[in-house]
């Protein structure tokens, strides 16, 4: 684990990077009164994250914490399938599948998604409503390849993905190798022509990549925005002006939404 003691008048911004930087979780901790310390992981090697922090943010102190990878692990005894819809079930790759029509398995490795997140369930059923099989399919920041894989295997989708985590990359090979099915790692994206686009990362994010996003986007093509709030969502779509919205889902605070380029 690491951990970034900041002053709070910069801890926002720190927030933020760190998302950028491919982060999943952030817990806030005590610090003084003048300062607070976020810690977050990024697998076994974060040589990559120190140096971006240190250069963006010179004056915050940046620890190395070791966690007894048995205690760091025991969330796994608790994990349990999660339904996308009555017919779709994610399922940690460990634990028994469900009676499900399509049961697509995940190993989250040591920073990437499980798929029981709001965000990756909205993704994921709208993707299901707009993609057709065969189609070209990008998942733009994919961690553990969740959303490609699902419509890889339940759709036959041409699917392509991308993550700035180092480790994304291993973590989706052996998640398509678990489901029998195949995604490529495409790192030139942008000179790429996908049908259906997804993007589950933070609001921030959507609306600094929103022009990539565009240029990806073949013409009458899919745009899924998922990793926002409620609140979030009209500003974000101020970013996508050349899109007309086609489809829009809700859960706990959370909310997806699929556009149509014009």
């Amino acid at each position: 684990m690491l951990d970034f003691r900041v002053d709070l008048s910069e801890a926002e911004l720190l927030s933020d990077l760190l998302w950028n930087l491919g982060v999943v979780a952030i817990e806030e901790r005590p610090g003084s009164s003048q300062q607070t310390v976020l810690r977050t992981s990024m697998g076994d090697d974060s040589s990559g994250v120190r140096a971006r922090v240190s250069e963006h943010f010179p004056n915050v102190l940046i620890s190395i914490v070791y966690v007894d990878k048995a205690i760091a692990e025991t969330w796994r005894e608790h994990a349990e399938p999660t339904w996308v819809t009555d017919e779709v079930a994610l399922c940690p790759s460990w634990v028994a599948p469900p009676q499900a029509r399509h049961v697509v398995f995940i190993e989250p490795g040591d920073t990437f998604g499980l798929g029981n997140h709001p965000t990756t369930v909205l993704a994921l059923r709208l993707g299901l409503q707009f993609c057709s099989t065969q189609q070209r399919i990008f998942d733009l920041g994919c961690g553990s390849g969740v959303l490609a894989i699902a419509v890889s295997k339940i759709l036959q989708c041409d699917s392509y993905v991308f993550d700035i985590a180092d480790n994304a990359r291993h973590v989706v090979k052996a998640n398509c190798d678990i489901n029998q099915t195949e995604v490529k790692w495409q790192e030139q994206f942008a000179s790429f022509d996908f049908d259906v686009v997804f993007a589950n990362i933070l609001a921030p994010v959507l609306i600094s990549e929103s022009r990539v996003i565009a240029r990806c986007t073949v013409k009458l093509g899919i745009v899924i925005l998922s990793g926002m709030r409620t609140e979030q969502v009209e500003k974000v779509l101020l970013s996508y002006g050349d899109f007309t919205e086609v489809g829009r889902d809700e859960l706990d605070g959370w909310t997806s939404v699929a556009l149509q380029k014009n």
